[in-house]
């Protein structure tokens, strides 16, 4: 009996002894989304499932521009019931992002949607584009005296920058 309890008593002090799991800021960004000046821009973040136990996540949702910089931000909490919401006017034509912000231990959404929206006022720029020119060196041949001359032919086309 007495080597038991010593026993337990050694498990108890090398549990107590472990380190608690480090906690992390977890940070989610979409792709950019690009548009016109002046677009209204809305982003969104649901819980769309439920794994147990109803409960709510705390959480900052922003929409960032293509610099990183803050042009909206909301903190609150999400459930399956309550989405939350942040909207901005676009201050230009760049891409913006949306952009949510768990703090450590805030928990965890059963199947969390993160959706960024953004309504045109105007039509989007048009794509980049490069234009690429090739010189292929060729030879001709005269059909009739089967001599040949180099020919210079330029060959351009135009590529959509990705």
């Amino acid at each position: 009996m007495r080597a038991l309890s010593v026993m337990a008593l050694l498990w108890g002090v090398s549990a107590a002894a472990q380190s608690a799991p480090t906690q992390f800021t977890v940070v989610l960004t979409t792709k950019p989304l690009v548009g016109a000046a002046q677009d209204t821009v809305v982003a969104s973040v649901v819980d769309a499932g439920i794994l147990g136990q109803v409960s709510t996540v705390p959480m900052t949702l922003r929409i960032v521009d293509d610099a990183g910089a803050v042009l909206a931000a909301v903190t609150g909490t999400v459930s399956a019931t309550v989405p939350l919401r942040v909207s901005v006017t676009a201050p230009s034509s760049g891409g913006v992002r949306a952009q949510l912000v768990l703090p450590p231990g805030a928990g965890k959404l059963s199947a969390g949607v993160l959706v960024i929206e953004r309504e045109g006022h105007g039509e989007p720029p048009p794509p980049s584009t490069r234009t690429i020119c090739e010189i292929p060196q060729t030879v001709s041949r005269d059909p009739t005296t089967g001599t040949s001359d180099p020919v210079t032919l330029w060959a351009c086309k135009v590529e959509v920058v990705p």
